[in-house]
């Protein structure tokens, strides 16, 4: 091979490598933080635009979309742009603010497990601004009182998203929530949603 068809290999393989990583860096940032937390079940992602939002609801054939970020939080045409596309791809949503608190109130949480309770609303996407602190408290619920993990495995295994692992705050909840629901399971009673596996 002469020198200039080296030249011209290598400026083609560096040229193909940064379309891929521009790719990969715009679709990771188009779904921003998206990841399948129970498969055919629930999904999780940070407040996407509305075409990727569109689209996974589409592929993953998602019947409700809980927000949980508080109205505050994003500018209203965000939101707008949200309620179009998850009405379009014809889904609900469900705009609900979740406290961010480490203690776990089953009256300020009631909304939240009776979106949860509802087989209606699977498959579902929960989402807040950044899909990592209140999306992962919601989903550790879901976890302990439909999935039958502990708080602790539920945490464990969930991503990060390059935020430290060590999220102090989530982990208290989670402790929170453990010691509720281990002396009141019956409030956490679920209902079955094996039907929908």
């Amino acid at each position: 091979m002469t020198r200039s068809r080296q030249i011209a290999f290598v400026v083609v393989v560096i040229a193909a490598a940064a379309a891929s990583g521009g790719w990969i860096y715009h679709q990771t940032h188009r779904f921003k933080h998206f990841a399948i937390h129970d498969p055919g079940m629930v999904y999780r992602s940070a407040f996407l635009g509305p075409d990727a939002l569109g689209q996974l609801i589409e592929t993953y054939q998602i019947r409700s979309v809980v927000n949980l970020c508080n109205p505050d939080e994003m500018t209203p045409e965000l939101w707008e742009g949200e309620r179009k596309a998850v009405a379009s791809a014809g889904a609900i949503l469900h705009a609900v603010p979740l406290p961010n608190s480490v203690d776990f109130d089953p009256q300020a949480w009631q909304q939240h497990l009776d979106i949860l309770a509802d087989p209606n609303n699977y498959p579902m996407l929960v989402h807040c601004q950044h899909g990592v602190t209140r999306t992962a408290m919601l989903l550790t619920a879901y976890d302990v009182i439909y999935r039958h993990k502990t708080a602790e495995d539920s945490l464990n295994t969930q991503p990060w998203f390059g935020h430290t692992k060590d999220n102090v705050h989530v982990h208290a909840f989670g402790k929170n929530l453990q010691k509720f629901s281990d002396e009141h399971h019956d409030k956490l009673a679920a209902r079955p949603l094996e039907i929908l596996r």
